[in-house]
């Protein structure tokens, strides 16, 4: 099946989350996505490993299947003036540089973005960082807790008695990959109109606000500083989070004035439909914690799937909490095909994260699971590049690849 990006190469300096992330969507869509490594590096991420038991052996299976699918793995020391070199031939043939290194770090190994460009003024070269190329944080380095803290994220999260909480992963990091991998496919759009490559610049920091939905206008316009409310919607108190006889549900029981008569007649209160002290959203938000009572009695003597199951009868908004097994085994993901199985050469059948992109002339695939560090650099140097055999095995005794 032919693939939205199957006439785009990539060469990949991703590293951790972010840019891999990234490149996985393009790989996903097609691209010729090229990991770029080096030896060290690659040893590293083949080591992190999730420890499992197969056949009475104890084995680690490297943590990054999903992320790096779809790719072409090869190595080169870029610290070395022929690994350099051969990166910029490989520049040639490509149509995208991603890199997600500390500012400056390209720039002091000959490979920022003009002297990418000097070599094909084509090129669209994506950097992410955590707060940007410019300004008085740019060069500071930073991880995705940082963007939750100075983005106000971490005020919001957690409960009104608790200190600020991060998000359980990396948030930060897949916002960005997201952005980038759109800009990077916008810039594509661009260059073929005009042929001009671009630098595409984002931050995890950037990625962080603009997920803040309206809070930051709250405050610019309104003057209105929200902080943490807990499981309750900042939106209207009669969304949030409810416990019930076997866990929790997440219900948004009166975004609407309709929802709201839906909601209050399935649980035998049809009076609060009209009781001004309840029959608006104004009216509800003014008494949030009352509406949470009203809620919490409810679920609080009923099991997740009885409240999900009458609710979503009625048309009100209902859904498990559930842990990452009940997830996985959630009839809706299976229906979206979110996890799939595929057999590697090295660890037999894996169960693996699906593909998101589904298009319906050119949907997302998955056709190989990641690579193992330097997979592909015969495949690379010598098919793509024209390079010797006898060429490849002196770098690979030099060090270079």
């Amino acid at each position: 099946m032919e693939g939205a990006l199957d006439d785009v190469t990539v060469l990949d300096l991703g590293q951790v989350i972010a840019m891999p992330m990234c490149t996985m969507l393009l790989a996903d869509m097609g691209a010729r996505v090229i990991k770029v490594e080096s030896r060290e590096r690659g040893a590293e991420r083949m080591a992190l490993g999730i420890k499992r038991e197969r056949n009475g052996t104890i084995e680690r299976v490297h943590a990054a299947q999903y992320r790096e699918r779809n790719k072409l793995g090869i190595t080169l020391d870029l610290k070395q003036p022929a690994g350099v070199a051969l990166f910029k031939e490989l520049v040639k043939h490509a149509d995208v540089v991603t890199e997600n290194f500390s500012v400056g770090a390209m720039e002091r190994l000959g490979l920022g973005y003009e002297d990418v460009k000097g070599v094909n003024s084509r090129i669209v070269y994506a950097s992410i960082t955590a707060f940007g190329q410019e300004g008085p944080y740019a060069r500071q380095r930073g991880y995705d807790m940082l963007a939750q803290a100075i983005s106000g994220y971490m005020s919001i999260n957690g409960f009104p008695d608790g200190p600020p909480t991060r998000s359980g992963q990396s948030i930060s990091d897949y916002y960005a990959g997201m952005l980038c991998a759109f800009s990077i496919v916008s810039a594509l759009r661009h260059r073929d109109r005009t042929g001009k490559g671009q630098h595409i610049d984002i931050a995890l920091l950037d990625s962080m606000i603009v997920a803040l939905d309206n809070l930051g206008e709250r405050y610019t316009v309104g003057g209105e500083l929200l902080t943490r409310a807990g499981n309750v919607s900042f939106g209207g108190s009669s969304s949030g989070v409810y416990p019930t006889t076997d866990g929790h549900v997440a219900i948004a029981a009166g975004t609407s004035n309709l929802v709201w008569r839906r909601f209050v007649n399935v649980i035998g209160r049809p009076e609060l439909a009209t009781d001004p002290e309840f029959a608006t959203v104004p009216a509800r938000r003014d008494r949030r914690d009352r509406v949470a009572a009203i809620i919490h009695g409810w679920t609080g003597a009923r099991s997740k799937s009885e409240v999900v199951a009458a609710l979503a009868e009625a048309g009100v908004p209902a859904a498990p909490v559930n842990n990452v097994a009940e997830m996985i085994a959630d009839p809706q993901v299976q229906a979206r095909q979110m996890f799939v199985e595929y057999d590697h050469p090295t660890y037999g059948p894996l169960k693996v994260t699906g593909t998101p992109l589904k298009l319906s002339e050119t949907p997302g695939r998955i056709e190989r699971l990641a690579p193992v560090a330097g997979e592909h650099n015969e495949e690379i140097f010598v098919g793509l590049l024209g390079h010797s055999k006898d060429e490849l095995a002196r770098w690979q005794a030099e060090g270079v690849i």
